[in-house]
């Protein structure tokens, strides 16, 4: 049903904020091209950005092409929402992809939205770009019915334990330091809901990086909480997360387990060298003498677990083009390894799968030249021609690591 149109603002102070994200989630539906970045209320301290909610709405152009696309930013003077697929990376360095896809993906997508609403950090609505029609306003909930198989992985816990003891060997001879190494999972369905399942997932896990993406018949659905990088006029601010613990029962044992992460060599040494490869990404860029730590080694608590964020900031000059920032750091080394290119060199031969959008961003570039992206992690991906479902878990491999312990997180 429709409501009697009000303004968004009263709609919020009536039915609260969660119900007018909702309206927004299930007014993507009526779009091929949709984007929706949430973060979940917890937009707040070291992860602020600029929006607490922004959403967009339907394409006027879309881009699956990395020369097409870079084009573009030399001139974009409009909002652009989408992802950076991981093997983008090929188009950066020498590298290339050879395993096969579980969901076949392109490289990117981009689309220039017909409309942009956001929510800022005190619940006020902006529409940004467009108009919100009638529709938006609709209550009316689709079914959601969900009958999904059980998952399927080409890595058993043998073949995980071989890959570790690879890495190990590649660490003593030098060629990396650490690396990430992940497992894919895929599922087929007969019925699934993306927007239901991504709403689902985030109540349940609530982060300040969420994503729901559609790009035709692919849908993305995030729990993410890391960001990948921020850019606010001349600031860049990345957020590497190295370093996880589940919640305790008490909180005398939440209390144990923060001080137990906090002082954990391993942990502490997988995010000292990521933070030292994100410093090094960004000063390519960046004003001689301003790349700084903000903070390392910080403990931030969520509903499930603790995590170890450090931030790390930088000046760009004016002009600074957005192509030439994410070319400097993309893909993200907390989804890599170090040293970079060595690093992904080796999870070419030791996955056999093609990440695709996985450990690739998610999120929006403004008319003014600011964006801010995560890091695609904890997500779903869902073909709705193929009826297939993939998410892959994995984690960063050092010298400390127990292949057993590491196994038990996957």
């Amino acid at each position: 049903m429709y409501l009697r149109p009000i303004t968004s603002q009263q709609y919020i102070a009536i039915h609260g904020l969660q119900a007018y994200k909702e309206l927004a989630y299930n007014y993507s539906r009526q779009f091929k091209h949709s984007c929706i970045l949430d973060s979940c209320q917890l937009n707040t301290g070291v992860h602020g950005g600029k929006y607490e909610f922004i959403a967009a709405f339907g394409a006027e152009k879309v881009y699956s092409d990395y020369t097409e696309f870079s084009s573009h930013l030399a001139t974009n003077k409009d909002w652009l929402f989408g992802v950076l697929g991981y093997d983008l990376k090929n188009n950066l360095e020498k590298l290339t992809s050879n395993n096969q896809e579980i969901i076949p993906c392109p490289e990117l997508s981009f689309f220039v939205p017909q409309i942009v609403i956001s929510i800022d950090k005190n619940n006020n609505v902006s529409v940004l770009k467009g108009k919100l029609t009638e529709g938006f306003w609709d209550t009316e909930r689709a079914e959601s019915l969900f009958q999904v198989s059980a998952a399927q992985s080409p890595v058993s816990k043998e073949i995980y334990l071989d890959k570790i003891a690879q890495i190990h060997n590649l660490i003593y001879a030098g060629e990396v330091y650490e690396l990430n190494y992940c497992v894919p999972f895929k599922h087929e369905y007969l019925a699934f809901d993306p927007i239901s399942f991504h709403q689902k997932l985030i109540q349940k896990s609530p982060v300040p990086m969420a994503a729901y993406l559609r790009a035709d018949h692919l849908h993305l659905c995030g729990a993410s909480m890391e960001r990948f990088l921020l850019k606010d006029g001349e600031q860049l601010i990345s957020q590497p997360i190295k370093g996880t613990i589940r919640k305790g029962d008490t909180p005398q044992e939440d209390e144990a387990l923060i001080y137990e992460l906090e002082h954990s060599e391993k942990d502490r040494a997988e995010n000292v060298m990521i933070v030292d490869l994100v410093r090094n990404d960004l000063a390519r860029v960046s004003i001689p003498g301003h790349t700084q730590v903000e903070e390392l080694f910080g403990v931030y608590s969520y509903l499930q677990v603790h995590q170890m964020i450090s931030t790390i900031q930088s000046k760009v000059a004016k002009h600074t083009a957005v192509k030439d920032i994410l070319e400097a750091t993309f893909p993200m080394g907390s989804m890599t390894g170090t040293p970079k290119i060595a690093a992904m060199h080796h999870i070419e031969e030791l996955e056999d799968f093609k990440r695709g959008w996985y450990s690739g961003t998610v999120g929006y570039i403004s008319p003014s030249s600011d964006f801010d992206f995560n890091v695609v992690i904890r997500t779903v991906l869902c073909n709705e021609q193929s009826k297939t479902l993939n998410y892959n878990a994995g984690g960063a491999i050092t010298i400390d690591s127990e292949a057993e312990k590491e196994w038990d997180e996957v």
